[in-house]
């Protein structure tokens, strides 16, 4: 008589696998949308500093238009006098840091912090 050794999953491990694919999934859910705000983000400050006259601009106007970029896309968690205006001899450096909290599992929430940094006349 000769003995096989049978191969596959068994039930409790598909149910582990399956238990870590639907973490990972949950946890995207929680995170993607903060990654796409910070991507919106960095986007609105690299359309600004593309503006041919944003070196002449005076800062309220920045802020006012980077609030209104930011209205338009429903970002609402950072605001107008979130954004940090530099001025240099080459050009104009705009960034902006913000963090945001998303409640996890229960009592657990997810800290994200970004910074978000645009420069004209010297590239990114």
């Amino acid at each position: 008589m000769s003995t096989q050794r049978q191969a596959g999953f068994t039930l409790s491990g598909m149910m582990m696998f399956l238990l870590v694919i639907v973490l990972a999934l949950y946890t995207a859910t929680r995170i993607v949308p903060a990654y796409m705000d910070n991507w919106v983000v960095d986007k609105t400050l690299k359309d600004l500093v593309a503006l041919p006259d944003i070196q002449n601009s005076s800062d309220t106007s920045i802020r006012d238009q980077f609030a209104k970029q930011l209205g338009l896309n429903n970002i609402t968690q950072i605001t107008r006098d979130d954004l940090s205006i530099e001025r240099t001899p080459s050009g104009i450096r705009l960034s902006v840091a913000f963090s945001t909290k998303k409640p996890f599992l229960g009592r657990v929430s997810l800290c994200l912090d970004f910074q978000s940094t645009a420069r004209s006349g010297g590239g990114d």
